[in-house]
């Protein structure tokens, strides 16, 4: 597969890779190289016209060249790596001599001025990346992360920050694993910046939903590679964006080049269930680990593959809350032979009828108007102007059955309330006196959840089943118009192909909640490519990731933490 060129995230990029033919790794060639063809030192005489060494040293000064220019290097070495290696003390990780061209002295001191000139000092050091091997040690790594197991309950992800540390550590970054209880660890780390704006913290979590091996291609917790794909839990929720993540701070170390704003690593415990014994504990424990952040990228969206190879980005900049709540029935135990006229399961299971049966108001909230507002000009009449008008829309008997047909669309305007797991006796001749069901209720934005459980109470209309909440916190949301909604602009055009970019906003939840409420603009953007083949296997069977979307997406995150803005 070709390596797209890294420089295309600088305002450089096409001066300096117009001339530069598809997969090399040439740099482009100067007309100017013809001027320093000669190789004149500073001790030469100074008859037949040439200059003395004042002379020399003045139209120096002028033209800036020993600001610009370092001592050059020898014929047979690199002279951009060199000259950063001194910078940094050693020689830049990533770098295979024999696949890197060698610059004549000449050429190097004409690119080093055109780069310093055009870049602020800052040249295109995205170029010094091997992107290839970057790619394969992000496959690596997640293949070995993905062996943890590490289901939710009971997680045990304390084995799988450890190893992420190990890998930090090997590459001189000083990471530190924590516990909020035993065996419940997340990872911190933090690569300082120039010092120039705030923190910018990447979070992902290592916990994942259990994972039945039935129906399966590989084990689940196999780490398979075939075909261009990594196999297991979590490749894609979450342990494959920890991954990526881990490897930009790899990537940004070895570049040797820092942005202007530390980057905190977080990869988390217990997210899958509500985040208290990770995020939120960190939140609430160790709030020092955040610094003064400004922004926070975790899951949430990405880049939609859509029909005709079109690619959306898609960001998530608010969610839907959860309200997860448990219905306890009593009634009169006993041997199932000689069953009462009512029991504990049967008054539960009238309860959950009256509640499949019961439709919750639609509801049109600002962000999500706004989501299929920004859609509208994708599509074609007549859908485009539905979506740009869809209060209106929604209206009309035979559009809101189109456009409720479809799950995510009916959840964005409404409460939705999910049966998911039901107990009762642990034998089938027994009478339970308890019987129980969990519901996963999700709320819109503004909703209150005590009043949607005074709701619940009143369809159910038995006093003798008791609601409980598991969990709830307050919905919250982003500015769309942030510095960091300003950078994934830029790497949409640059990388993308000027795709669009929409705030969006999800039916699911993610711990972003836990910094909004700290103060962090958080978002939900992943810089991968998924059709929705690929989204499918999310909390499914063969959950997958491709090595390209593992690669790519290292470089687009790199390119990412460097547009966002100076301060």
């Amino acid at each position: 597969m070709d390596i797209e060129n890294p420089c295309r995230t600088t305002d450089a990029s096409a001066m300096l890779g117009k001339h530069r033919s598809r997969g090399s790794n040439r740099p482009p060639e100067s007309p100017l190289s013809t001027c320093f063809s000669s190789n004149t030192t500073a001790g030469q005489s100074t008859a037949h016209g040439q200059e003395t060494d004042e002379q020399i040293r003045k139209s120096r000064a002028r033209r800036g060249v020993n600001k610009s220019v370092r001592p050059e290097a020898a014929p047979d070495e690199d002279l951009l790596a060199r000259e950063r290696g001194k910078r940094r003390g050693m020689l830049l990780r990533g770098m295979t001599r024999p696949s890197l061209p060698i610059l004549t002295r000449c050429f190097a001191r004409v690119a080093l001025v055109v780069a310093a000139s055009l870049l602020g000092g800052d040249a295109c050091l995205a170029a010094d990346l091997d992107w290839r091997r970057l790619g394969s040690e992000t496959t690596e790594v997640l293949a070995d992360v993905i062996r943890i197991d590490t289901q939710n309950p009971p997680g045990g992800e304390t084995a799988a920050a450890n190893a992420l540390a190990r890998k930090l550590e090997a590459e001189g970054i000083r990471a530190e694993v924590f516990e909020s209880s035993p065996g419940r660890g997340s990872l911190h780390a933090r690569l300082p910046g120039s010092g120039g704006a705030p923190p910018v913290i990447l979070l992902a979590h290592l916990d994942v939903v259990p994972a039945d091996p039935r129906g399966w291609r590989f084990p689940p917790f196999s780490g398979a590679l075939e075909h261009g794909y990594v196999y297991g839990r979590g490749a894609l929720d979450a342990k494959g964006v920890a991954v990526v993540e881990l490897m930009a701070l790899v990537a940004l170390k070895r570049s040797g080049q820092p942005i202007n704003r530390d980057v905190i690593l977080l990869a988390t415990a217990d997210e899958e269930t509500g985040g208290k014994a990770g995020a939120g504990w960190i939140v609430q424990h160790r709030p020092e680990l955040l610094g003064n952040a400004e922004y926070l990228l975790t899951e949430g969206d990405h880049i939609h593959l859509a029909q005709g190879g079109r690619k959306v980005v898609q960001v998530a900049v608010a969610e839907k809350t959860p309200c997860w709540v448990k219905l306890i029935a009593r009634g009169e135990g006993g041997h199932g032979s000689t069953p009462p006229a009512q029991t504990a399961v049967t008054r539960l299971i009238r309860a959950l009828d009256k509640l499949r049966r019961y439709r919750t108001g639609v509801r049109l909230v600002r962000p999500v108007e706004e989501y299929f507002a920004a859609l509208a000009p994708l599509e074609r009449e007549p859908l485009r102007s539905k979506l740009a008008h869809l209060s209106e829309a929604l209206e009309d008997p035979a559009f809101f059955a189109e456009f409720t047909r479809n799950p995510r669309q009916n959840a964005l305007i409404r409460n939705t309330m999910t049966p998911t797991v039901l107990e009762g006796s642990p034998k089938t001749n027994v009478i339970p006196e308890d019987a129980s069901a969990q519901l996963d209720c999700r709320l819109l934005p503004g909703e209150r959840p005590a009043e949607f459980l005074a709701l619940l109470r009143e369809v159910i209309a038995d006093e003798t089943i008791r609601v409980e909440t598991l969990l709830s916190f307050p919905a919250s949301s982003s500015d769309s118009t942030s510095g960091l909604m300003a950078a994934i602009r830029k790497l949409a055009a640059t990388d993308l192909g000027g795709a669009p970019v929409i705030p969006s906003v999800i039916p699911g939840f993610t711990d972003s909640h836990y910094f909004r409420d700290h103060g962090v603009a958080s978002y939900g953007f992943v810089p991968f490519v998924l059709s929705e083949d690929d989204e499918k296997t999310v909390h499914g069977i063969n959950e997958r990731v491709s090595v390209e979307n593992l690669r790519d997406g290292v470089r687009r995150l790199v390119a990412l933490l460097r547009a966002l803005p100076t301060r």
